[in-house]
């Protein structure tokens, strides 16, 4: 550990390790062993990996992480400290891309930032099997576990990847993690109970209120006094884009200037400039969602309020844990309101599509024929649009076919549109002059937009008998020679058939398949709004707040036995006094005003959707969403009890529709022959025969 301590001094400053920093880079450098790491966000998860990378003699360390914004920061800070790092992401040109693979592959590269889909990406796999993986850490490890509220599917593929490519250590870090989500953690990368490290949700230093506040009005009648006596920046959690928008302006109207927005909506150069702005500031006001924090190291803000209750006591300790990093006393206010649990319920609601749209995506993916390396390809956007089934949901589909059932594995993404816009008149008269098979093929298919020519390679290559490999090859070498700059678009998700499980074919195993995947979104939602209840359930319980939430976490003996003495039970004697919505029963006339509006009769839930105000993709097609007076117009009836509702009135006339089915069919509209060299995703086998 000698080596360890004169790295932190000499490379980031600091004089000795915090919290159990030493232990945990102990047990990777010195044990050679797995760890799993829970600290809160800003409290130097990061250089538990970052300090052992630059101790080991050898090989390079491999940091998956979820946000493209937070890699670069992260390899700014150590590129400007001297360290060689850097990330491999889809922002980068093709020359930058370039040069870190070579960094890499030569041995020079320390630190290596991906994101986890990077993994589904053939060309990345074969190249990582070729240098040896010293240390492999995973950000926001809780995104593994399907019992976290952030559940990722590609996180699952991480574990197989470790396995495939004989990484000698890894290191999961999360800030926020129940003893369910640490076992799963645990199981899926073989960390024993001694490499588990945790510092207590609890901290003393801040005071956890709860307001019940009906309307906005009134929340910002308690809010603003309180935002006018700060002492330092405050962060204020919305649930909705339009919310931090319209929240901004009221508060500005109340005499509190200069307002910053924050939201996943905005441009990235505005993004930047209030992040900026607000990590700048003494005492600025940021109005955002959650896309607002990640990675938001500020030791002085003073207040955390949530306009609006958090989804999952997850979110809510990450997001009150960025205030008062100094140790100083800071308040967190939560406010409660019946009319805000409907939006939230509607999150959960929304990501389960019906079992017959489940059927028919599966069909087509079944049948489809593949190509001639064994692939399949889809278009995810409009399978989402085609089959109403959410982008996010539907790449949890395709990774339990690939996880669960092992029917197939995800492969390199390719792009079917290509615009090529020539650099210069000498640029343009190059590629025209390409006399190559490929370039004289693109230009017989491509056409002129402007300055710029697009192609559909995809088309093309059905047309002209080219492999569309080969044409956007050609493409791109004439970005990397200067030729022309390229826009590719409309992605295309690629699987590899795998030959020991072959796809479902009848319609009894079809069907066999949807249901199992349809009972898994059943019951994924319904853990979505018991999570939801239960934030509910502790905030407004007879009971010290911080206590509950340490025991929601596995530590609640770090909580003084008399309480937190700041939180609103230990001010007051009781918890807040809050009444959810009243369950309206099922009205028909009601009932019967959104069966005139909607047509549809196959589909049960869209039309509970459309009532109880849940956004899909079948439903905006139809213009039965936001923008119809009756979405949402049942919001305070019982969403199961609508389904049921709906699914009397759909069986009537036998589960009828007015627009037909998907039509699935087994021909194939074009050829395609990439090769796949790195095989499935990677070699299976091992190095040193360790498994994860």
């Amino acid at each position: 550990m000698e080596r360890a301590h004169q790295v932190l001094k000499d490379v980031f400053g600091f004089p000795s390790f915090r919290l159990s920093q030493g232990d945990a880079i102990a047990r990777l450098i010195e044990l050679d062993e797995n760890a799993l790491v829970v600290y809160p966000t800003g409290g130097g998860k990061s250089l538990v990996y970052q300090v052992p990378a630059l101790c080991l003699d050898s090989g390079i360390t491999l940091v998956i992480s979820p946000l493209i914004s937070l890699m670069k920061d992260q390899v700014d800070v150590l590129v400007e400290r001297k360290v060689k790092a850097a990330s491999l992401d889809s922002t980068l040109s093709a020359d930058t891309a370039s040069w870190v693979k070579a960094e890499v592959l030569s041995g020079n590269m320390k630190i290596l930032y991906v994101a986890p889909e990077r993994l589904n990406n053939e060309g990345f796999v074969q190249m990582m099997s070729q240098v040896k993986i010293a240390l492999l850490a995973i950000d926001e490890a809780h995104c593994i576990s399907q019992w976290g509220s952030s559940f990722r599917p590609e996180y699952l593929k991480i574990a197989r990847f470790c396995e495939e490519q004989d990484v000698e250590r890894v290191l999961c870090l999360t800030a926020t993690a129940t003893p369910a989500v640490v076992d799963d953690i645990c199981k899926s990368f073989l960390i024993k109970k001694e490499g588990v490290f945790r510092t207590p949700v609890f901290r003393a230093n801040l005071s956890l209120r709860v307001e019940v506040a009906e309307t906005m009005d009134k929340k910002l009648d308690i809010l603003v006094p309180l935002l006018k006596e700060r002492t330092g920046p405050s962060i204020i959690y919305v649930t909705l884009q339009k919310h931090a928008e319209d929240v901004a302006n009221s508060l500005m109207s109340r005499g509190l200037p200069g307002i910053l927005v924050y939201h996943a909506g905005l441009p990235a150069p505005e993004r930047q400039r209030v992040q900026e702005t607000f990590m700048k500031s003494a005492d600025r006001i940021v109005v955002c969602t959650i896309a607002f924090g990640m990675g938001i190291d500020k030791s002085n803000i003073r207040q955390v309020i949530h306009l609006f209750m958090p989804k999952t006591l997850e979110n809510y300790s990450q997001e009150v844990g960025r205030a008062g990093r100094d140790g100083l006393r800071s308040t967190c206010v939560m406010f409660l309101a019946a009319a805000d649990i409907p939006i939230l319920e509607g999150f959960s609601r929304g990501d389960t599509c019906t079992e017959r749209d489940l059927q028919l995506w599966l069909q087509e993916v079944a049948s489809k024929a593949p190509s001639s390396d064994s692939t399949l390809d889809f278009n995810l956007y409009e399978q989402s649009k085609l089959y109403d089934i959410r982008s996010n949901v539907l790449n949890l589909c395709y990774a339990q076919l690939e996880l669960d059932y092992g029917f197939i594995r995800a492969v390199t993404p390719f792009y079917s549109i290509y615009e090529i816009t020539p650099r210069g008149s000498a640029e343009r008269a190059s590629i025209l002059n390409d006399k190559s098979r490929e370039a004289v093929t693109i230009r017989t298919y491509w056409r002129l937009k402007g300055e710029k020519f697009e192609i559909n390679v995809v088309d093309t290559a059905a047309q002209s008998g080219a492999d569309r490999t080969d044409l956007a090859r050609k493409i791109n070498r004439w970005e990397f020679d200067g030729f022309a700059q390229t826009k590719p678009s409309q992605v295309r998700s690629r699987y590899l058939l795998l030959p020991n499980k072959p796809m479902p074919k009848t319609s009894d195993e079809i069907e066999k398949v949807a249901v199992e995947l349809y009972a898994g979104m059943r019951k994924r939602e319904e853990d979505g709004v018991a999570k939801l209840r239960h934030v509910l359930e502790l905030t407004t319980d007879d009971e010290c707040l911080p206590r509950n939430l340490s025991k929601y976490f596995g530590g609640e003996d770090t909580v003084p036995d008399d309480g937190c003495g700041f939180c609103t039970f230990c001010t007051t004697g009781q918890g807040p006094t809050f009444s959810p919505h009243v369950v309206a029963k099922v009205n028909a006339k009601q009932i019967s005003a959104i069966l005139n509006a909607c047509p549809e009769r196959d589909d049960p839930r869209l039309l509970a959707r459309m009532a109880f105000g849940i956004t899909s993709p079948r439903l905006t097609a139809l213009k039965c969403s936001t923008n119809h007076p009756l979405f949402g117009s049942m919001v305070n009836t019982d969403f199961n009890a609508l389904v049921k509702a709906f699914d009397v009135e759909c069986a009537k006339v036998d589960y009828r529709g007015t627009t037909p089915p998907p039509v699935v069919t087994k021909k194939r509209t074009y050829s395609q022959t990439t090769s796949t060299r790195g095989g499935r995703g990677g070699s299976s086998s091992s190095k040193r025969g360790r498994r994860w």
